[in-house]
């Protein structure tokens, strides 16, 4: 069985190999090919479509047993300039904090969904991070419009999330659906890579998502 943890298991190498992507999907052809490389007998699936309506950014198969590991990525940047073993990368500030963090969540209920119905057996949402905003707990201790979405270091998600009552409809357009969670999930930043220019701190976010059933 190919597992989260087998995944996660390979995030110091892909750190070494690649410290900075250029985009998300760069970041997913990146992790595809370092999970192919250490295991050539799996089945990888970019952008699958288990059934219409849904997708999912990476499925791996083990064809010893059939399990299906879904994965979701999500690459959180801002402003960095640097180059690389002779490659440059130019990555920009993204806006909207809160509706990213939404679309996180959103991504472990969706994996959630999958399991339930069987088109996977376990899953991850997996976060890579260079904008310190998402790990670093907020220093006012209020309850914001966007708090059930925060995703900092030691964080936890479980039940339903929803958007406080005076979020802006423009903030909350198209993801105005408060996201149910079957499973508590505590949430934490690891190390990933550190570029000596500023905002050269990469860390990442791996949430593992399990049967609830099992």
């Amino acid at each position: 069985m190919f597992s989260a943890d087998d995944l996660m298991a390979l995030i110091p190498g892909l750190a070494l190999r690649r410290p900075v992507f250029h985009s998300e999907a760069d970041f997913q052809h990146g992790l595809a090919w370092e999970a192919q490389t250490a295991r050539p007998e799996l089945a990888v699936q970019l952008e699958s479509r288990p059934v219409r309506g849904m997708h999912v950014d990476l499925l791996f198969v083990d064809p010893m047993d059939g399990h299906r590991l879904a994965v979701e990525l999500k690459y959180f940047t801002d402003r960095l300039g640097a180059d690389v073993e002779g490659e440059r990368f130019d990555l920009t500030h993204q806006s909207a904090h809160d509706v990213r963090s939404y679309d996180c969540v959103k991504d472990i209920a969706r994996i959630e969904q999958m399991i339930a119905a069987r088109y996977a057996h376990s899953g991850v949402v997996l976060a890579l991070s260079n904008d310190s905003w998402y790990w670093r707990a907020p220093s006012r201790t209020g309850i914001t419009n966007a708090h059930a979405f925060r995703l900092h270091d030691g964080s936890v998600l479980s039940g339903s999330r929803a958007w406080g009552p005076k979020t802006g409809a423009g903030t909350k357009n198209g993801r105005e659906a408060p996201l149910d969670l079957s499973g508590t999930y505590t949430l934490k930043w690891r190390d990933y890579s550190d570029l000596p220019v500023q905002r050269g701190l990469f860390r990442y976010l791996a949430v593992p998502v399990t049967n609830m059933l099992e």
